[in-house]
């Protein structure tokens, strides 16, 4: 069944860090998964958008089964500044999402930083209500304190938190979330 997908990547500074075996830097690894996978999963019917945030969120390509065009935005992703707030992240990409039918699905890449914006639970709600099923893929190997909490929260109203410590892990939790 056709569906869409919108992917939301952190880009704030922390992710151009190397992280374990994800090389050269966390966005970097988070790009190539998505191109990596997308190829298939537009070939299949899907749509794909993407959103970007660090301490705001930016739409950056509006739901398109062309895979060229997401290579283009993608290759124009790049690091912006410090702050992430990944709440704002989950609501801009549920936007893109909105209208349609179709099965719809938001998969997050984060270094699992939370600084500013909406609330995680509040967004991880938001889409629940919206009809969008939610993965945050966090690319870190624990998360603390009040972060954790987050995470926690956001987990209970059914986002699905995933932390992520290798290339290997990254890839097979892309595969399958996006069903390849």
């Amino acid at each position: 069944m056709p569906r869409d997908i919108a992917f939301a990547l952190d880009v704030s500074l922390s992710m151009g860090e190397r992280y374990a075996d994800l090389t050269p830097s966390r966005l970097e690894a988070s790009k190539e998964a998505i191109a990596m996978f997308a190829s298939r999963a537009i070939q299949a019917g899907t749509r794909v958008a993407i959103a970007l945030f660090h301490e705001r969120s930016i739409p950056l390509l509006p739901l398109t089964s062309d895979y060229r065009s997401l290579m283009k935005a993608l290759a124009e992703v790049n690091f912006v500044k410090e702050g992430s707030a990944l709440g704002d992240g989950v609501v801009e990409a549920v936007k893109l999402l909105r209208g349609g039918k179709r099965e719809k699905a938001a998969l997050v890449f984060t270094d699992g930083g939370i600084t500013e914006g909406v609330p995680l639970k509040a967004a991880a709600l938001y889409a629940r209500f919206s009809g969008v099923k939610l993965a945050v893929l966090v690319l870190n190997g624990e998360l603390r304190g009040d972060v954790a909490e987050d995470f926690r929260a956001a987990s209970e109203v059914g986002a699905e938190v995933h932390l992520v410590d290798s290339r290997q892990k990254l890839l097979s939790l892309t595969a399958r979330l996006l069903n390849i």
